[in-house]
């Protein structure tokens, strides 16, 4: 009996030390992967249609394979941080132009940046950022309190301005920024395809959310768009004398743009614009944030980016006195910006849906075959990466290294200066971002390519 009775404790002692590890493992972030999230593809303002949690986006590299672990990371950068690979090898695995990813299949992610918990590693995610090297934090209670209320239903509808305001727009998927005033410096610069419209918030999102809805097949979410559309269209009939108010509106918004660029007004049909691919702006400046209107709304809502409330944004504004405003993207599913880099810091917050990254140091310049200086696109990429046929063409760009992230909503990328970057936008999706100040660390990899870090400001 007594010989029973232990074998049945050592068994019961079993037994609950494999349930606690279970339990513990099942409690703790898992390497390999990008996250367990709820595949929601339509939950976008309000649309409660939900499927069941998925892996959809997986880390490929092992904590071993890495040197480090992404979600404990050493408390000073490793020297080979963060690792690399051959770009090519990252868009042979997953090609840009592929966006849609629906279960079983998942993606494999060439992923190395650090993760950081902002309530638990805050000082360590520091450290990193005054390094001046790329991360990721997140669980910043006030980004995902922005991230909440802006995917709140009918929040951004209701609060956003009605008039049409600048917009990006391409018959194709793949953006180049261009600074036309820049044309005459080069005679045979041909302009790429994309271009300038105006649009209210309102018809961006049902173009962008009936894209989503092709795409995955969604009756829903397609019923939803019909309405929306049917909104519209019976708000435009019924403006009647007002349409004349809205076109002048509408070429002031499109005039008032300041990069150079060859405006275009909406002569679109409807047919033609459920072709096109769109990029809706919002940018907002503190200049104009005392006033009631889009820029209040921004920094009031983003309080982590505004530099008069150093005590919610100090860690977001390295130098809040170079801070250059708020700038919103709102992007479609499918819509890529070309590589390039910026001569500042930036810190990028996603407030809904997914983005995927590719970045490389700054150092890898030489490799990517860059538009000059002084050159309508130049520090961008002056050829589609997407397509292998160019890369026979452009020899060193198989020696360009780089890694990839997938963020999601809740998520802030710390981007240093000149550090590359090539968006793809896998669904309907918010990105807002600050810039704060110019570092000077890759200022002879930069010069050695032909380009020049502005002056310091201080």
């Amino acid at each position: 009996m007594l010989a029973a009775a232990t074998l049945f404790s050592s068994a019961l002692l079993f037994l609950t030390t494999f349930i606690f590890k279970s339990l513990a493992a099942n409690l703790m972030h898992n390497n390999d992967e990008i996250s367990k999230q709820e595949h929601n593809p339509t939950n976008h303002h309000g649309n409660t249609k939900t499927h069941q949690t998925t892996e959809l986006y997986r880390h490929k590299f092992s904590t071993q394979e890495l040197g480090y672990d992404i979600y404990n990371c050493p408390s000073i950068p490793p020297e080979d941080y963060p690792k690399s690979w051959p770009v090519t090898d990252i868009i042979t695995n997953w090609n840009p132009n592929d966006v849609t990813t629906l279960p079983p299949r998942h993606r494999d992610v060439y992923h190395s940046l650090c993760i950081f918990d902002y309530g638990t590693q805050l000082e360590v995610a520091r450290v990193y950022r005054d390094k001046e090297v790329p991360f990721i934090i997140r669980n910043d209670p006030k980004v995902t309190a922005a991230s909440k209320k802006w995917t709140t239903p009918n929040y951004l509808l209701t609060n956003l301005p009605s008039d049409k305001i600048y917009t990006e727009r391409s018959p194709v998927n793949h953006f180049m920024f261009y600074n036309a005033g820049r044309r005459e410096v080069h005679k045979n610069w041909i302009k790429p395809l994309n271009d300038v419209t105006a649009m209210r918030y309102d018809e961006w999102l049902e173009r962008s959310l009936e894209r989503d809805a092709v795409t995955l097949g969604d009756e829903e979410l397609m019923r939803r768009v019909g309405e929306m559309r049917q909104r519209r269209l019976a708000r435009e009939l019924s403006s009647g004398g007002e349409n004349e108010k809205e076109q002048g509106r509408e070429e002031k918004a499109v005039d008032d743009a300041d990069d150079g660029a060859n405006h275009q007004h909406s002569d679109e049909n409807e047919d033609q614009k459920k072709l096109n691919w769109y990029y809706w702006r919002l940018n907002a400046f503190l200049e104009q944030a005392e006033e009631e209107g889009p820029d209040k709304l921004v920094f009031e809502d983003l309080p982590f980016f505004d530099p008069r409330k150093l005590k919610e944004s100090g860690f977001y504004l390295v130098d809040p006195r170079d801070q250059r405003g708020i700038n919103c993207r709102f992007g479609m599913r499918g819509v890529i910006a070309e590589s390039h880099c910026d001569l500042s810091r930036n810190m990028i917050a996603l407030l809904e849906g997914e983005r995927r990254y590719i970045i490389g140091h700054p150092g890898q310049c030489d490799n990517l075959y860059l538009y000059p200086r002084g050159h309508p696109s130049g520090r961008h990429a002056s050829f589609d990466w997407s397509n292998p046929t160019n890369w026979d063409l452009h020899p060193k760009f198989r020696n360009a290294l780089h890694s990839e992230v997938v963020m999601k909503a809740g998520d802030v990328l710390y981007l240093p200066t000149a550090w590359f970057h090539y968006i793809v936008n896998l669904s309907t999706n918010i990105q807002c971002n600050i810039r704060s100040g110019i570092s000077y660390e890759n200022k002879n990899a930069l010069k050695e390519c032909g380009f020049k870090l502005p002056s310091s400001k201080k």
